[in-house]
């Protein structure tokens, strides 16, 4: 008995030993925590995601509380908790880590209002972390009208709560009559109520208060200015320019502009010119040439204000559009003068030629064509090719940016995008022939697709990264000869300029859905689209 223990206990110990040896070096796997919904109490207009940068921005309404704004659902992937700043939330216990989409999801002690007068850091956990950056933008509409206001717009300092309203220099400081003071939207009460406060010697404090609940503090200052009109702001793209800005109560207001350095104005048509309120307008010039100085005045009462400068924004030349220029290294075919589609100065353009010819061992899907298969010139072929090594599939694909292989993470291969400071354009046009195919596939996404698509995007970012211009085609019919194809580019975003551009064509709409190494996107092996003569418009 006293052998068999003793030798049990060495063949444990031995064991143990071995067990101590052995090295757990089987990696975590790479999961990110993606945001995919959101909503807040009060939201207007949808959220605006930028998974790279992984920030959202929302937008509210003025009857919101944005100190304490519960958000109405939240939803990660299934993977990822959810973290956000404890200082932020108003009861950091009572903020669910999971996500949801209603809040009838979440038990009855459950709080999910967050302060968000600033930014707000959310956390995601998987098996790595990703700090996630929420902003809400309050949108309050903040009307002053009051007698014998002058042409100066009334100053605002929102973030120290003071108002400057400019009146004539006849006006009676003594006897200031206010007709609209809606400083924190049109719903809020002030007290003193405005209407009764006609003495303004000196600067007044209004608190204001929304539904009941007190605001913050207003102080009001009344000057007086001899202007009477003024232009505030202008907004100009390339053959066009927005104008607002404020006249002289109880006057007519009109509009002139020139080229700078011109001795004659020409006078804005009456019928671009639109009365914003008694005392604020707005107006569209048109027919104006890209990279030009301007400058704008506004009339009132036989008067005239000081002159706006201004310069319209320049249109540059995008490189290949015509599709004329390509280098091939062996297999794989660049639509660049370089053999590259990554970092060289001289790759604007790429495609997914490099995953497809190295991974895959097969030769471009994305290749020039001349004679009859271009509509002038070289033109660009791409075809959707199944099966592929890895990912099952590859559509056919050229778009603006950049494409390295990434065989761990197929999806992020390619990076859309390449910087831009031009003009805004209005429209995209080019020309196509496109040979749809049944999905050969067993992708879910959309699902309900018999025939494959093709689709061509256009998208403008910010400097900041948020999406501002979106526009497309999406073809599913047969076209044997080159056809003229012609989209609007639609603004969410009127006022920021662009930082950075891309326009993409693919012959399979769905073929860069992937869930993680496999495309799940329903694609036609086979399906062929071939494109030339890209042009951007502007108006």
């Amino acid at each position: 008995m006293i052998i068999k223990a003793l030798k049990f206990s060495f063949i444990s110990l031995l064991l143990l030993n071995m067990s101590s040896c052995i090295e757990n070096d089987i990696p975590y796997p790479y999961i990110e925590g993606v945001i995919q919904e959101i909503q807040v109490d009060g939201m207007q207009g949808e959220a605006v995601f930028n998974n790279q940068a992984r920030t959202i921005e929302l937008t509210i309404g003025e009857d919101a509380f944005i100190d304490s704004l519960p958000i109405t659902r939240l939803v990660a992937n299934s993977e990822a908790l959810i973290y956000p700043d404890t200082a932020a939330c108003i009861k950091p216990n009572g903020f669910p880590n999971f996500s949801f989409a209603s809040l009838n999801e979440l038990p009855g002690n459950a709080n999910t209002a967050v302060d968000f007068t600033n930014p707000v850091g959310v956390l995601l956990k998987t098996y790595q972390e990703y700090w996630w950056k929420i902003t809400v933008k309050q949108e309050i509409e903040r009307t002053i009208e009051i007698e014998n206001q002058s042409g100066t717009a009334p100053s605002l300092d929102l973030y120290n709560h003071i108002a400057i309203i400019y009146v004539t220099e006849d006006a009676d400081y003594r006897n200031i009559k206010i007709k609209k003071l809606n400083l924190e939207g049109s719903k809020t009460v002030l007290d003193p109520p405005a209407e009764t406060v006609t003495d303004f010697t000196r600067p007044r404090v209004f608190k204001a208060y929304r539904n009941g609940r007190y605001i913050c503090d207003w102080t009001v200052d009344v000057q007086k200015s001899s202007v009477a009109a003024s232009v505030e702001k202008v907004n100009a793209w390339a053959t066009k320019a927005y104008i607002s800005g404020s006249f002289r109560a109880g006057n007519k207001v009109s509009v002139e502009y020139r080229v700078k350095g011109s001795a004659e104005w020409t006078s804005l048509d009456a019928s671009a010119v639109t009365e914003t309120g008694s005392t604020s307008y707005s107006a569209e010039l048109t027919g104006l040439q890209s990279g030009t100085d301007y400058e704008v005045r506004a009339l009132a009462g036989g008067s005239e204000g000081e002159a706006y400068s201004f310069q319209t924004e320049t249109i540059v030349t995008l490189p290949n559009m015509n599709f004329e220029t390509w280098t091939q290294d062996g297999k794989t075919w660049y639509p660049n003068s370089v053999a590259d589609n990554y970092d060289n100065l001289q790759a604007y353009w790429a495609t997914g030629n490099q995953g497809v010819t190295s991974v895959g061992n097969r030769d471009s899907n994305v290749i020039p064509v001349e004679g009859t298969d271009a509509y002038k010139g070289k033109a660009v072929k791409m075809q959707t090719i199944e099966p592929m090594t890895l990912v099952g599939a590859a559509a056919g694909n050229i778009f603006i940016g950049k494409y390295k292989t990434n065989v761990g993470n197929p999806a992020s291969s390619p990076s859309f995008g390449r910087p831009y400071s031009g003009a805004r354009p209005t429209k995209l046009s080019g020309y196509y022939k496109y040979k749809p195919m049944p999905i050969s596939n067993d992708g879910t996404v959309p699902g309900n697709l018999k025939t494959d698509q093709c689709h061509i995007y256009f998208k403008l970012w910010n400097a900041s990264g948020q999406e501002i211009a979106y526009g497309e085609f999406v073809g599913s019919e047969i076209v044997t000869v080159y056809t003229k194809f012609e989209f609007d580019i639609e603004y969410s975003d009127t006022e920021s300029k662009p930082a950075t551009i891309t326009i993409v064509a693919t012959s399979s709409k769905y073929g860069g859905e992937f869930q993680g190494m496999k495309v799940v996107g329903q694609v036609g092996s086979g399906s062929t689209l071939w494109v030339d003569e890209f042009e951007l418009g502007y108006e």
